[in-house]
């Protein structure tokens, strides 16, 4: 079999050639050929997805992981997905047990395969989070020397100015099945995952993908309802969860998938079942 290894050469947690070597070292009874490409500076990571391959690795972060997959889905090629973390919260390598490098190592070797629902976006793919409005720009805001230097204490920081700079609440049109929802909200997010900015959702958010729309605050109290839903799960009675596949939006405030800005604000989303397989060791 083959592997396929692509990585994020601009992040902070780069991989050693003395750590390149034990992987290779690890996983040659699984796979008798192992490519890793010698990106170039000019060069993007998903300019290699083409190679063909039984599985990929994948190094870096969230956006690498969305960057890899959704580019994977858009040109219809299926491989197994496996993943060493190397981003800031890397929230969706986590939700598959992906920890520590040599943690990463053992679940690859051990192989285990599970199907992985994704959603489509108007004409393109994310993997497990939707999010409008409120600070859901500071994912993609933050400059990458910020994140390198800070880590996740970078996100934390920008919220503080976000909170009493940025506009708090957007008008949003929403549609889900023959339901319609036209009013002001905070923030609208939809998230399908164990992990968000770095956090550990409560068992009855995560793995289940909802739409909860967070009512009209002012941009303090807004920013503490998005804070006791990451930390405990609650959702207050103001805000609204609809469990759905599908659900359209018009705005003109920012979308982002999977952390990622989306250049549109009028979107339709739609479930994709069992559309990636996952090497993981969760069930």
């Amino acid at each position: 079999m083959k592997l396929l290894i692509l990585y994020n050469k601009e992040s902070k947690k780069q991989l050693s050639n003395k750590k390149f070597e034990y992987l290779k070292k690890e996983l040659n009874h699984l796979y008798n050929d192992i490519i890793i490409p010698d990106i170039k500076e000019d060069e993007r990571t998903t300019d290699y997805i083409d190679i063909d391959c039984d599985t990929i690795l994948i190094i870096g972060g969230d956006g690498t992981v969305h960057d890899v997959i959704s580019r994977l889905l858009e040109k219809n090629i299926k491989r197994n997905i496996c993943f060493i973390p190397a981003g800031t919260c890397n929230d969706y390598s986590r939700n598959f047990g992906y920890k520590s490098f040599k943690k990463s190592i053992k679940i690859i070797k051990d192989n285990n395969i599970v199907s992985k629902d994704v959603y489509k976006i108007n004409d393109s793919y994310f993997v497990y989070g939707f999010a409008s409005g409120g600070i859901s720009m500071i994912s993609y805001d933050v400059k990458e020397k910020e994140k390198r230097k800070q880590g996740k204490l970078a996100y934390y920081l920008r919220i503080l100015k976000y909170i009493f700079k940025s506009p708090s609440n957007s008008y949003y049109e929403i549609k889900v099945g023959d339901k319609e929802i036209n009013d002001y909200f905070y923030l609208v997010l939809a998230v399908d995952n164990k992990f968000l900015g770095g956090f550990k959702l409560k068992k009855k958010i995560r793995n289940n993908f909802q739409l909860i729309l967070f009512k009209k605050r002012n941009k303090l109290r807004g920013c503490i309802s998005f804070a006791s839903f990451i930390l405990f799960g609650r959702i207050a009675k103001k805000d609204t969860v609809i469990k759905t596949d599908s659900f359209s939006l018009k705005t003109l405030d920012n979308i982002n998938t999977d952390g990622e800005l989306f250049e549109s604000s009028d979107v339709s989303i739609i479930k994709q079942g069992n559309m990636l397989n996952i090497i993981t060791n969760i069930k």
